[in-house]
């Protein structure tokens, strides 16, 4: 331990430190930067040296200060198993209508954790597409939600239903019948919010 007085002694202090806390007292880059570079003439050993430098295998125990991870694969599939196979129900003359395919899934989604807080992220826009056959005819089209985001409650997401034809009877039906599988829809992407939120934990920090 240093005596009182002793103005050799020295405490290790990274860069990276220096101007966080600098950041925190409300420093300009400018002030801060001319005050780490007089330190450092001043005393090199007193800022990169010190008594007891820290252990490269001890920084960011545990992720405790930051660290993130890449939910956009997890998120685009978890989409595709929730959504894809939704299906009307009553199609007349054993025809069918359902969600078959993810077309896209864009956008970012993440999860970080900040001290011991987890911090969700996620903006995403998927397009689907729905085929089926009504009055013998094939039909298909769209099921679109431009924004999935955890600023926005997963009851509110925008959910919109296009059709190839929609001037054709049989999409007009078919689009008629796919409508009434938006509490469905909207069931689905509850459980995706859910997930996202609750379950994604047991798989990253």
């Amino acid at each position: 331990m240093a005596a009182l007085g002793d103005t050799t002694s020295s405490l290790f202090v990274s860069k990276s430190a220096f101007e966080e806390a600098a950041r925190e007292c409300a420093l300009d880059e400018s002030t801060a930067a001319t005050l780490w570079a007089k330190l450092a003439s001043s005393s090199t050993q007193r800022i990169i040296g010190g008594a007891t430098a820290p252990r490269n295998d001890a920084a960011n125990v545990n992720n405790w200060h930051w660290s993130e991870v890449d939910l956009a694969a997890w998120a685009k599939k978890r989409l595709e198993a929730l959504l894809v196979g939704v299906a009307a129900e009553g199609v007349p003359n054993k025809g069918w209508v359902r969600v078959t395919k993810l077309e896209s899934c864009t956008g970012d989604a993440s999860v970080s954790n900040r001290k011991g807080k987890r911090i969700v992220a996620f903006e995403l826009n998927a397009k689907f597409k729905w085929e089926g056959q009504v009055d013998y005819d094939d039909v298909s089209g769209e099921l679109l939600l431009p924004y999935i985001s955890e600023d926005v409650a997963d009851v509110d997401y925008e959910l919109k239903l296009t059709a190839k034809d929609p001037k054709d009877s049989s999409h007009k039906a078919a689009l008629k019948l796919l409508e009434k599988q938006r509490p469905v829809i909207k069931e689905r992407l509850a459980t995706f919010t859910r997930e996202i939120y609750d379950d994604t934990p047991k798989e990253v920090p």
